[in-house]
């Protein structure tokens, strides 16, 4: 199976103190820029720290890949961190919207980032592990298989081995 990781549950790794090196090497981890980009945004700078720590934490999983993005929107990524030019954006709008029009969406900064994380779970065949109740009912709507960390986690503990 190939499991991406969103902001939300690499907030909550480090929250909770999960050693990713107990995640099954029977599965695959991917990350991309966008959730790079979003700890850059974190405003609070101890916190950032922390994430930017479980970001590589989780980047050094072996093996952890990181995958290639089928859009490229102005704005989401620091220079040299994102994609260059466009891309097919194939879902990419229509995920977009429907993230801009599901109840409870708290996105602060747009729902970009969380549109191009779940776009590259679709078109790359990924289950997203993620914690953001928009994202979990987009991806449910979109037929993007996702888990909350909780059970991806219980996942882990059935499928072993560990490290």
């Amino acid at each position: 199976m190939n499991f991406m990781f969103d902001t939300t549950a690499i907030n909550e790794i480090v929250k909770k103190g999960v050693d990713p090196s107990r995640f099954s090497k029977e599965h695959q981890y991917f990350i991309t820029p966008v959730q790079y980009s979003e700890i850059l945004c974190t405003a609070e700078s101890a916190m950032q720290q922390k994430l930017l720590k479980g970001f590589a934490v989780i980047k050094e999983l072996s093996p952890a890949h990181v995958v290639h993005l089928h859009s490229a929107p102005f704005g989401h990524f620091p220079f040299g961190h994102g994609p260059f030019g466009g891309g097919d954006g194939k879902y990419y709008d229509e995920i977009l919207r429907r993230l801009s029009e599901c109840p409870g969406n708290r996105s602060k900064r747009g729902d970009g980032f969380d549109t191009l994380i779940i776009e590259t779970c679709k078109m790359e065949m990924m289950t997203l592990v993620t914690n953001d109740g928009a994202a979990q009912k987009v991806c449910s709507d979109m037929e993007v298989d996702w888990l909350n960390l909780r059970d991806f986690l219980a996942q882990m503990e059935r499928t072993g081995p560990f490290m």
